[in-house]
């Protein structure tokens, strides 16, 4: 969308291609230095990677050679070369000469890829060197053997032999169909279930179980001999080989993971071991000269759960010292030179591969060899914003926005430009497996009253702001902040002072303040109203304040005072809730003549607020509305000859009782209420008694339409309890206009006592 606006806390420059198309148009800003997070240790000659790398999230990282490397894109083998970026499906040669869909194993220590299909039933297999297209057709599986792993063209094999113990072998097969077999010698006699962990191209480790406990061992690869033997807590599914040490991943019975490093050789120094604590996940090990490098197999748009181990760390083997290499590690593999290769990725270099040398510096460094394109941070990728929110139409507003992943935390901010209102919400999207990117949140319209989370208040008409604060669930990475505008639009409603389509009471204290109390409607049929807005003070000048409708054609709701010398003035609506009304305008004198002022609805049909005045004769006049706040009022017409003198209170109700125009209801002093529905000419049929009681009420307020069903409603001042106000909802039916009354919890604030409602 138009107008969105993308902060990053620190977006990365490496977003990639990914992203270029999405950010076109908005603005990425680095944070300040004090909300920025460590940057992993990067080569200083690192260039730009043009290599391609599937996505880290979905992809697993399977063997690094010399010309290239091995990943599993979900379920499909890919080689990709490193001298020309070419990457191509992994696929076997059948007996017809076709290449058809295979599963590839990586071989260790080398280019050669083990690839597997079937023929049938029968299962064939091809050691593949992917540098040079040579090719050895094997059968690790036959006659009694289970396949322990591959190291380049050779591979371990484990069987029973005829005195009852598990024997492995080391085989490998010429071009010329020649195949040699070495028994594995020095293993102790009750290992079992042997599996092939880590190697170079000289020597591997081969895992396995004895009656006693877990052990590894380095076999020659041109002997088959063991030369050098380790006890482990537990099996390990992490294991790493160089040419001076050996370092895996081990579990104690009491849970808790640790890394230890154990050097070569016949008398080795004593074992190097780092605590990791209790582990969820795959630990992930590698030796960089006198480094050892480990980290936790962490998914970038899955997981939730932050943990440090995450980071892809380097430690120092003699002096404990420790860096960060990557800030998300997916998987690591050695190169046939010995040099550490990881899948993951760093805030200022992206997703991908890196290569991990030592440095210069005597210390291990991380360079992006091969890049998925992928933020470690998240990245923006774009809203569905509606330029426009209509709250009168049906249902929620719905906002979209689009994200790299969805295992972030996400703040989402509404603000009224005008009032500075806001509404706030806390999102934990998920993925669904349609959708990897979207997420969505619906507003009712309602925001803090005043910004007070207790209240909450209906949104007026005008400009509006969204902003998204996002941090990732797992920790993984910096966040972002994306912004844009809206705009809302609502009719106001009669009653309404600040265009949020809702009525508001003013009542004014006996120190001449006038206050305002706006009101909610709640889904749950209540209504509320909130706490007073200081309007102003000085009003006590005026006897009658009374609510008028729109008399000067702005989009909110009027109001008129008479002062005690009879002159009636005019206060145009502004839509603000804190200041509502303009400096009055002056509309003329003798309106002392009046006993009763009441305004807020069309009596005549003409679409415009009218006004009606009962006079001490008991007469009643009608003052039509012209629309021009100048001269708001034609010259008055009688509408009624006598009789009016016995209420205390009429009230312009609007249309209650299902007529086509309003209607007016009054209270004689006996507390008796009466209808009189409008023709729609400006007079009344003959008055229908309601019901009695109503004198337990101080004040009633044509509050206009209070619970939105679009008939106009009665709102009565307790005269024991001022603080608890009632209302009577109409029912647009002329013998019962009104239902039993329902509470309206409110909030006072202050000592004040109340001599005026309006």
């Amino acid at each position: 969308m138009q107008r969105s606006h993308v902060l990053g806390l620190r977006l990365t420059a490496a977003i990639g291609t990914v992203l270029a198309v999405a950010l076109v148009g908005s603005h990425a800003v680095a944070a300040p230095a004090s909300v920025r997070m460590s940057t992993p240790v990067m080569a200083a000659e690192a260039a730009e990677a043009q290599v391609p790398y599937p996505s880290v999230s979905r992809s697993r990282l399977n063997s690094v050679g010399s010309s290239g490397f091995l990943v599993h894109d979900q379920s499909t083998p890919l080689w990709t070369n490193f001298a020309d970026g070419s990457t191509s499906v992994v696929r076997a040669k059948s007996w017809a000469g076709e290449y058809v869909k295979a599963s590839a194993t990586a071989t260790l220590a080398s280019d050669v890829v083990a690839i597997e299909h079937y023929e049938g039933s029968l299962k064939i297999t091809e050691l593949r060197d992917m540098s040079t297209q040579r090719s050895v057709g094997i059968s690790p599986d036959g006659a009694g053997n289970r396949l322990v792993g591959y190291v380049g063209f050779q591979y371990f094999v484990r069987r029973w032999n005829s005195a009852g113990t598990e024997e492995v072998q080391l085989l490998e097969k010429a071009d010329d169909g020649k195949l040699t077999k070495l028994v594995v010698t020095g293993l102790p006699l009750d290992a079992k279930e042997a599996t092939l962990a880590a190697a170079t191209p000289e020597h591997a480790v081969l895992v396995y179980q004895t009656s006693r406990t877990w052990q590894w061992a380095l076999v020659d690869l041109a002997t088959a001999a063991v030369v050098q033997r380790h006890d482990m807590r537990s099996a390990s599914d992490s294991v790493a080989v160089s040419d001076t040490h050996v370092a895996w991943h081990e579990t104690d019975d009491a849970g808790t993971d640790r890394v230890v490093v154990t050097a070569r050789g016949a008398n080795p120094a004593p074992d190097r071991s780092t605590v990791l604590g209790k582990v969820r996940g795959t630990v992930a090990v590698g030796l960089v000269g006198n480094w050892v490098a480990y980290g936790v197999n962490s998914d970038l748009a899955w997981q939730d759960d932050p943990s440090p181990l995450y980071a892809l760390t380097a430690r120092n083997l003699t002096t404990n010292a420790t860096r960060k290499l990557l800030d998300h590690t997916g998987e690591v593999a050695t190169a046939p030179d010995g040099t550490l290769y990881a899948s993951g990725g760093t805030v200022s270099g992206g997703e991908g591969l890196y290569r991990i040398p030592m440095g210069s510096a005597g210390a291990p460094v991380a360079t992006r060899v091969a890049s998925s394109g992928e933020p470690v941070g998240v990245g923006f990728l774009g809203d569905s914003v509606p330029e426009v929110i209509d709250l009168d139409a049906p249902g929620p507003a719905r906002f979209t926005w689009r994200l790299s992943r969805l295992n972030v935390l996400v703040n989402v901010t509404l603000r009224n430009m005008y009032t500075g209102e806001t509404k706030q919400e806390t999102l934990r999207p998920y993925a669904s497996p349609d959708d990897l990117h979207s997420f969505s949140f619906e507003w009712d319209g309602e925001l803090a009253w005043h910004n007070n989370p207790d209240f909450y208040t209906p949104a007026s008409a005008g400009n509006y702001t969204w902003r998204i604060d996002v941090k990732p669930r797992n920790g993984i990475g910096p966040g972002l902040s994306a912004s844009g505008s809206f705009t809302v639009k609502r009719e106001s409603g009669t009653h309404d002072y600040d265009g949020d389509g809702q009525p508001d009471i003013l009542e004014r204290d006996t120190a001449g303040r006038l206050w305002l109390s706006d009101t909610t409607y709640e889904s749950y049929d209540e209504l509320y109203q909130n706490p007073q807005t200081f309007v102003g003070g000085g009003w006590n000048v005026y006897d009658r304040i009374e609510a008028s409708g729109n008399l000067g054609g702005a989009p909110v709701d009027d109001l008129v005072a008479r002062d005690r010398n009879g002159v009636l003035y005019l206060y145009l609506g502004t839509g603000d809730s804190k200041a509502p009304f303009t400096s009055r305008i002056r509309i003329g004198g003798g309106w002392n003549t009046y006993v009763q002022l009441t305004g807020g609805s069309d009596l005549n049909g003409d679409g415009r607020a009218d006004l009606v005045a009962a006079d001490k004769s008991g007469a009643l006049w009608l003052y039509r509305g012209t629309g021009n706040h100048k001269t708001p009022f034609k010259k008055r017409v009688k509408i009624g000859t006598g009789g009016w003198g016995t209420y205390d209170q009429i009230l312009a109700v609007g249309d209650i009782a299902g007529a086509p125009a309003g209607d007016l209801v009054a209270r004689d002093r006996s507390g008796v209420l009466w209808l009189y529905l409008g023709y729609g000419n400006g007079h009344f049929a003959p008055r229908t008694r309601i019901g009695g009681g109503w004198n337990t009420y101080s004040h009633l307020v044509n509050l206009g339409d209070a619970n939105l069903d679009d008939r106009p409603d009665l709102y009565g001042i307790n005269r024991d309890v001022p603080t608890s106000p009632f209302l009577h909802r109409a029912t647009g039916a002329w013998r019962t206009p009104f239902a039993v009354r329902s509470n309206v919890p409110t909030v006072f604030y202050g000592p004040q006592t109340y001599d005026l409602f309006a």
